[in-house]
């Protein structure tokens, strides 16, 4: 834009003056000051144009520049979302394909697992029923020995008494015989007499007989007890009656802030009552007020933790199952009910 501007002001001026030689010749000097009056006019046309010019070349540029970065922006913000849904479709290819063949894996080893217990299921009932035939086959051949040992036993004894047996009879006859005479009260108190004596001594001879055979039939009797005893074992599902003392773990965690989670191990065994029954009863009995609890002694828990690295390093265990054996190793807050 022009425009006009004036100064005013004063301009001072001195000087020295030679003139030649006269009467009044030599060197003057003079000074004075003279207003000045300046008036400037600007002519800005040609610059205001060019700035004009140069200021719509500025927002060409910075349009150009703010269309340029949103551009960027954009095709950075769709490169990303591109890369990152790549990256997650590989992730969760990749998980899924290792998933399906873990799950083949494991399925084929299922299935063989099955069919060898299948077979081992087949074999364990081939060998029960054969083991019921021999144990039938033997006691029956067993039982048909001993009837025919008591038959034996019976004949032996005979034959061994068989003097105390013709005594016998011959005092029968003696005692008959007597007995048909004229002098029958006499021959009747020596009779009594004599049957009172050999009674006595046939029957000192029967007891000693027949305490050495309850002898010997107690001794087959308690060895038929004990062979049926193993054989039923063996065979048959024996539930104990009484009281049994069973190791027990619980373990109280914190899942939330809603509470804690209890858990108990150990209550799988075949002496146990059902789990769904005795699990509620050790919980309660566990989370009593009259329960006092201690730290385990430093001794158990050495011992628990040498047998804990034996079983890690000659079980051959899973990964999963060696960190959870090393985390409650870390733990070392294990407690015990207190006697």
């Amino acid at each position: 834009m022009s425009y006009r501007k004036s100064y005013t002001g004063y301009v001072d001026y001195s000087g020295t003056v030679s003139y030649p030689a006269s009467e009044y010749g030599g060197t003057t000097s003079y000074s004075g000051r003279v207003p000045v009056h300046i008036v400037i006019d600007v002519d800005t046309d040609v610059f205001d144009a060019s700035v004009k010019q140069c200021n719509s070349s500025v927002n060409g540029l910075t349009t150009a520049v703010v269309a340029t970065e949103a551009a960027q922006v954009a095709a950075k913000r769709s490169a990303s979302r591109q890369i990152a849904s790549t990256i997650v479709k590989g992730f969760f290819d990749y998980v899924g394909a290792d998933l399906s063949q873990k799950i083949k894996e494991l399925s084929s080893k299922c299935e063989s697992l099955f069919v060898a217990l299948m077979g081992h299921k087949e074999n364990c009932l081939t060998k029960n029923k054969q083991m019921r035939d021999d144990y039938h086959r033997i006691s029956k051949r067993y039982s048909k020995i001993f009837e025919d040992l008591d038959k034996e036993t019976v004949s032996r004894i005979e034959s061994l008494d068989k003097p105390t047996f013709q005594f016998a009879d011959m005092v029968q006859k003696v005692v008959d015989r007597n007995s048909d005479t004229e002098v029958l009260g006499i021959s009747t108190i020596v009779a009594n007499e004599n049957i009172n004596l050999e009674t006595l001594l046939l029957c000192s001879h029967i007891k000693q007989q027949a305490s050495t055979l309850l002898s010997k039939v107690n001794d087959y009797l308690r060895g038929t007890y004990e062979l049926t005893a193993s054989v039923h074992d063996m065979l048959e599902k024996i539930t104990t009656a009484g009281e049994i003392s069973l190791p027990v773990i619980f373990v109280e965690s914190v899942t939330s802030t809603d509470g804690k989670e209890t858990k108990i191990y150990g209550t799988q065994h075949k002496y146990a009552p059902s789990e769904a029954h005795v699990v509620p009863n050790l919980v309660s009995q566990f989370l009593s007020q009259n329960v006092e609890w201690q730290d385990m002694d430093s001794n158990k828990w050495d011992k628990i933790v040498s047998y804990l690295n034996v079983e890690i390093q000659t079980g051959h265990l899973e990964d999963r199952v060696v960190k959870t054996i090393l985390d409650l190793i870390n733990i070392q807050a294990i407690q015990i009910i207190k006697a």
